[in-house]
């Protein structure tokens, strides 16, 4: 019988504690599932100042001493607090003068802080000192995004004496963002100046911390199938495409899962009415009020689209706005909106609503209960993305019977099959352009509304698609085994 692995999982985020994206996502419940398959997993993340508050909630605790952390010749005092979120032992790096800010990686998210490139090789550094501080040796380091980049270049290049046996795995959660600072600021790492080649760390002429994680890991981990082979593509990979080539032989593609706990429409707390696959009737409940919630006309048969996103160019929702207004008019579909991000996209969509009134919904902002409403009260979600690395929202809304239509990208290509194939959960199309995402717009509507027993075949698959992290987690057990020695 295999031996119970001991996994730490570095991470700048993780719900519940602290969230911008699905990376918070993934390292809030990963780490459960493999704890619920009996390996020691544990999380780090930073001990930012609304991740301590939500830590003090649910009785945080703080080790007696301090670690001394030395990054750039100054010494940072960094605390250590632990606690338990479901069973699953997480701990919280604390540096008050780097980590207690109002923002996360930035005083807003399109403005980042000038000293993130001390903040988390500070973090990252407090990251590997963690398992001698708590006499806790981890089988294998799990590091995640650019944050936690520098840990698999500093235990190869033997940073930590402590851990002369443990191995790394490193996961691109999204290549687009890939934490570049000026060269001098290879200082702050800790490695010999050496490693700043096209090899290593550098990268057209700057320090790139993902690049360092894809260098010096044991294995890279894309979050979908089809991400790993897109970003060996230059029109995905941000200029690292070559790297990711050069290190293919160790990357591989895991598509991430959902809780299946909390996304459950026949339990959702969130929800006017319940149903599942064998009663779909609360559906119909969930519609009806939602409607009402958000204004808009109810005595038609229209289909009603939904779209929960952050609101920028990446997730296609320009190209959303230019398309639906043939259909609004003619009456064949309603629109909610639940988000926000850029400026310009969130004053388009305004106007959509304002032309439109009783038609289209728009909602900006984070409102997770009202996210859950408009997954299980809407037909169908629109995911036009331009990528997609993984994408959990289009798995949210098959379990809740509500058909996506995405771009065949990423982890969109990976989870939803074109109904077109007799076998399909949702509807796909291929070139990004107003043409294609308006023909598949059209299909679905035209299913919709003339064929509702092909519908409702499609809602059942989708309903009845194993996307739990459970499912997941065997994957990664057999990725860390192929590269840990368990004693």
């Amino acid at each position: 019988m295999p031996k119970a692995l001991r996994i730490l999982h570095v991470a700048s985020e993780m719900v519940p504690l602290v969230k911008t994206g699905g990376l918070a996502d993934v390292a809030g419940a990963l780490p459960l599932a493999l704890k619920r398959q009996g390996h020691d997993a544990r999380v780090v993340i930073p001990a930012y100042r609304r991740a301590i508050a939500e830590a003090d909630k649910r009785g945080i605790s703080w080790g007696p001493v301090p670690m001394t952390i030395e990054v750039g010749g100054i010494d940072h005092q960094v605390g250590v607090g632990t606690v338990d979120i479901d069973g699953l032992t997480v701990h919280l790096i604390a540096c008050n003068e780097l980590f207690d800010r109002e923002g996360i990686y930035g005083p807003s998210p399109s403005n980042d802080y000038d000293d993130n490139a001390r903040r988390f090789a500070v973090f990252c550094k407090a990251a590997l000192a963690l398992p001698g501080y708590l006499r806790w040796m981890p089988h294998v380091i799990h590091a995640h995004d650019w944050q936690a980049g520098l840990i698999p270049a500093l235990l190869q290049r033997g940073y930590n004496q402590v851990l002369p046996a443990t191995r790394t795995v490193f996961s691109i959660h999204n290549v687009a963002y890939q934490g570049t600072f000026w060269h001098f600021d290879m200082k702050l790492t800790g490695l010999d100046w050496g490693l700043f080649n096209p090899m290593h760390v550098e990268h057209y002429g700057k320090l790139n911390l993902l690049k360092a994680g894809i260098v010096f890991a044991d294995r890279v981990v894309a979050v979908s199938r089809r991400y790993a082979e897109e970003i060996q593509m230059p029109e995905f990979a941000y200029g690292l495409d070559a790297v990711i080539k050069g290190h293919s032989y160790k990357l591989s593609g895991i598509t991430n899962g959902i809780d299946a706990g909390v996304w459950n429409p026949a339990t959702d707390t969130h929800l006017p009415a319940k149903f599942d696959k064998k009663k779909l009737a609360g559906k119909k409940v969930c519609k009806d009020k939602l409607r009402q919630e958000c204004g808009l006309v109810r005595d038609n048969d229209a289909c009603l689209v939904a779209v929960v996103s952050r609101l920028v160019e990446q997730k296609g929702i320009d190209l959303l706005i230019e398309a639906v207004g043939p259909y609004i008019l003619s009456g064949r579909m309603q629109l909610v909106v639940l988000g926000s991000g850029d400026l310009a996209i969130e004053a388009r969509l305004s106007q959509l609503q304002a032309r439109h009134p009783g038609w289209v919904y728009v909602w900006y902002g984070y409102n997770d209960p009202l996210a859950h409403r408009v997954i299980a009260g809407a037909d169908a979600f629109a995911m036009p993305s331009r990528y997609e690395p993984c994408g959990l929202t289009q798995m949210y809304s098959m379990r809740y019977g509500t058909l996506p239509i995405v771009r065949y990208t990423g982890g969109l290509a990976d989870t939803v099959v074109d109904v077109a194939s007799g076998h399909g959960n949702g509807f796909t199309f291929g070139p990004i352009d107003l043409g294609h995402f308006s023909s598949v717009l059209d299909r679905a509507l035209g299913l919709y509304q003339h064929f509702p027993e092909d519908w409702k075949k499609a809602q059942l698959r989708g309903m009845t698609a194993d996307f739990s992290w459970d499912h997941v987690a065997d994957e990664y057990i057999a990725l860390y085994e192929s590269i840990s020695f368990a004693e």
